[in-house]
């Protein structure tokens, strides 16, 4: 990726020495400025969340919450597949995405993805349930875009919401829905590349 990403920044920069060069050093400048900005933003929004979220921790409500959606996580991942401490991070997980904040679900997927480590190169079933539903990313409150859509000035930066909730449903339904399509298809059977366990 990073070799596609100099390959695209070099055929731009020679476009616009070609084109504009006295514009070459102007314009890579602008957007050194405004990439930095930008992340100085999302700091703020992130640290807020990411404090949000210990104090859900500390205080106990994290698992609360973790209990509360115990069965959901039963009916995606099924009963008895996960330990307690799998299934606490994978709550925590889901929780945090559906919050929109991704920046603090990230270290508990990568924790809940270490506890369900056994030691196989292959990947399990549950393993690919949780990268999928990540992936998808249900969020009932997209922070991260309502955060950059306010910082770049929009005048009705929850207006994505909705459009967020439909798209995120349907993506991870989907996506749950050809995990289990795969796991127990019997074209599966036999197989000894690429399968889920």
């Amino acid at each position: 990726m990073n070799k596609v990403w100099i390959f695209l920044l070099g055929i731009s920069i020679a476009a616009l020495l070609f084109l504009s060069p006295e514009l070459v050093l102007t314009g890579m400048i602008a957007a050194a400025h405004k990439a930095v900005k930008l992340t100085l933003e999302l700091c703020a929004v992130y640290a807020i969340w990411m404090g949000i979220f210990g104090i859900l921790e500390y205080t106990g409500i994290a698992t609360l919450i973790s209990k509360l959606i115990s069965p959901f996580i039963d009916l995606i991942f099924g009963k008895n597949e996960l330990d307690k401490q799998s299934k606490h991070y994978v709550s925590l997980n889901i929780s945090a995405n559906l919050l929109g904040m991704n920046g603090a679900a990230t270290p508990m997927g990568i924790k809940a993805i270490e506890s369900m480590y056994t030691g196989s190169p292959i990947a399990n079933r549950s393993m690919v349930m949780l990268v999928v539903i990540s992936c998808t990313s249900l969020q009932l409150l997209p922070t991260s875009i309502l955060g950059m859509l306010a910082t770049a000035g929009s005048a009705h930066p929850a207006s994505i919401i909705l459009p967020s909730l439909l798209a995120g449903g349907i993506s991870t339904i989907a996506g749950i829905l050809l995990v289990k399509l795969v796991h127990y298809h019997p074209w599966k059977k036999g197989r000894k590349h690429g399968k889920c366990r």
